[in-house]
């Protein structure tokens, strides 16, 4: 049995006759009438039976009738759902950023974002931050926010800004004086790093694995808040983002110094599946989420945090 049959039958039911259902469905009176014989003949039982001209459903043409109804609702709201999923209306993002500081741009990136698309949820992975390559290419991501240059030829990369890492210590720090910090002054230390693996750690990947420097201790701890009272008591030295750590710099206890004599700096992207048709809304997501990073957004509405 097909789509057909059981909107011939819905059709039928309450018009009482072949010759009204024509012009719903479209087709001549012996079209109908042929497929509702090729239907009966599929079920073995009559459908329909003659009451002084009009057609009136069987025993059989009850059953088939109440799941026509059924079935043919849930295809029209099928149908709806995907016009407003392409259209932008509805759907879901499926989150994740290896910048755990970055969810601070949240709360306004979302009031911005849900006026503009109300019925679409953003779900955060933060546990899939470090394969969200993969992720995405395994359709259990739909956007990632990744630092570094991505080599794949199916993800999509759109830039999104560039920030600087510099090294922080205690202001009575012997590094404190430095210009800048090279590659072997790491060698002695106890580094703070946020997570491992230490691939995944931006110090590591462009300056110390290229020298072949390890520090004597590494450490991870991802809070910012316990990071920075770990280096004033002298337990540690941080490399972390200048535009996270400057609120920490204000009482003169910490000191900031560049890394390596040219910096050290990280691009960050905006990663999707290439070649997928993306809604609207994903395009829009990304759109608020350069705006809202780089500080660029007018926000309709206060944030009380």
């Amino acid at each position: 049995m097909e789509i057909r049959h059981l909107r011939l039958i819905k059709e039928v039911a309450e018009k009482g006759s072949l010759t009204k259902a024509m012009d719903r469905l479209y087709l001549s009176q012996s079209a109908l009438s042929h497929q509702l014989k090729e239907v009966e003949s599929q079920l073995g039982a009559p459908l329909f039976h003659r009451v002084n001209k009009k057609l009136v459903l069987t025993g059989a043409g009850k059953i088939i009738l109440a799941s026509a109804e059924k079935i043919l609702t849930e295809l029209e709201q099928a149908e709806i759902s995907v016009k407003k999923y392409a259209s932008g209306d509805i759907g879901s993002i499926r989150l994740a950023t290896e910048c755990y500081t970055c969810y601070h741009w949240l709360p306004s990136l979302m009031i911005d974002f849900n006026r503009e698309f109300p019925n679409v949820e953003v779900e955060i992975f933060p546990e899939t931050a470090l394969e969200p390559i993969r992720l995405i290419l395994e359709g259990q991501l739909d956007l990632a926010i990744v630092s570094g240059d991505v080599d794949n030829s199916q993800i999509h990369a759109e830039r999104l800004f560039t920030d600087e890492l510099v090294a922080i210590v205690p202001a009575h720090h012997p590094w404190a004086e430095k210009q800048y910090i090279k590659a072997e002054d790491f060698t002695d230390q106890q580094v703070l790093i946020h997570s491992f693996p230490l691939e995944s750690v931006t110090l590591f990947r462009q300056v110390l694995n290229p020298e072949g420097i390890r520090p004597k201790k590494v450490t991870a701890i991802q809070i910012t808040d316990a990071a920075v009272q770990m280096i004033k008591a002298g337990m540690g030295i941080k490399v972390i983002a200048k535009w996270i750590i400057a609120p920490y710099l204000k009482d003169k206890s910490l000191v900031s110094i560049p890394v390596t004599r040219k910096g050290l700096h990280r691009n960050w992207y905006a990663i999707t599946l290439k070649g997928s048709e993306r809604p609207q809304y994903l395009d829009n997501f990304i759109s608020h989420l350069k705006c809202n990073i780089n500080g660029l957004c007018e926000s309709t509405a206060t944030v009380v945090v």
